[in-house]
């Protein structure tokens, strides 16, 4: 999967976060993944179609997942907080990729 990811959408940073990642995941576990990219989102660039990108991509692997994207810059604003998501995720994540 990380593969098809890095292939598809260049991302600064993969993280696996949440049980598969803490070693507490069982058999309906998904898979979480934190998904980095280098350039904002805004106007001209979509979020919402650089996510149905990697979805794309995945299509094949027919197993649960929660896939977040956000660019670098986003992360600063969340790295710090204890109730977002994607903070939880940089503090207990593990990197599976990153150029």
């Amino acid at each position: 999967m990380t593969q098809r990811i890095v292939r598809e959408v260049h991302p600064q940073r993969i993280l696996l976060f949440g049980s598969r990642a803490s070693g507490q995941a069982n058999q309906d576990s998904d898979i979480d993944l934190l998904v980095v990219e280098r350039e904002p989102f805004g106007p001209n660039r979509s979020r919402r179609q650089e996510a149905a990108r990697i979805w794309r991509c995945l299509s094949e692997f027919r197993i649960p997942k929660d896939i977040l994207v956000y660019s670098e810059s986003e992360l600063a604003d969340w790295k710090d907080s204890s109730h977002h998501v994607v903070g939880r995720a940089l503090r207990e994540g593990k990197v599976l990729y990153e150029s």
